[in-house]
């Protein structure tokens, strides 16, 4: 019961840090369009290929390991706003971890589970993991992205306030409008529920159908 539940939870945790990993690419790859959305020019006063060159120097420290300068040449910044970013690099080095540490683990005990058709077993953790997402947007819709924002902060940076930032001591925020972070948001709401709605419809389609004549692997999930 203990491997099992280890099992499932490296699964669960690589496919949230996947669909994280994903949402932090995706939402770089697509922040040309937010300049012209938001007309983020006519915020900083700054061309859009300078918004986006001191925004590809802003990810590039915070998502690649061995860029350990924190250096926007068009925006100053505060001690406090430079720990901030810090603490983010920190947690997106943390997420590429997982992405790269579980994949193996992850991925050879879904093969194990596909190959002998037996994901329908785990439809109840399947339904929790897509269900608890729903949930969190339902409420965030009710009360508001601003304060589900603000909510996300607070919990995932407990007795750190550097994240709220001073415009006039670190003007980066400007070219970071909330808006932009709802977007992200929205993208990693769509991926994740994607890859645990592709595996639902799977688990689906295998109930019933799983080929216990030539796995007595298979004996170990149905114990449990």
């Amino acid at each position: 019961m203990i491997k099992w539940r280890l099992q499932w939870a490296s699964l669960y945790l690589w496919l949230l840090s996947l669909a994280i990993f994903m949402t932090i690419i995706l939402a770089w790859g697509i922040y040309p369009l937010e300049i012209r959305w938001q007309a983020l020019e006519k915020t900083v006063y700054l061309s859009g290929r300078t918004i986006a060159y001191n925004f590809n120097r802003l990810m590039a420290y915070l998502t690649l390991p061995w860029v350990t300068t924190f250096d926007l040449p068009a925006f100053s910044s505060s001690a406090s706003g430079r720990h901030h970013f810090l603490v983010v690099k920190w947690l997106f080095h943390l997420v590429e971890a997982l992405v790269f540490l579980l994949a193996y683990p992850a991925c050879r005990f879904l093969g194990q589970v596909m190959k002998h058709r037996a994901l329908a077993l785990f439809k109840r953790p399947l339904v929790l993991a897509i269900t608890l997402p729903i949930v969190l947007a339902i409420g965030a819709v009710l009360i508001g992205f601003d304060q589900f924002f603000t909510l996300f902060h607070q919990l995932l940076f407990v007795g750190d306030d550097s994240w709220l930032f001073d415009p006039l001591k670190d003007p980066v925020i400007l070219i970071l409008p909330e808006d932009y972070f709802l977007h992200a948001f929205v993208l990693f709401f769509g991926l994740y529920e994607s890859l645990f709605l592709c595996l639902y419809v799977i688990a689906l389609c295998q109930n019933g159908h799983r080929d216990d004549t030539k796995a007595p692997k298979m004996t170990k999930y149905e114990k449990r």
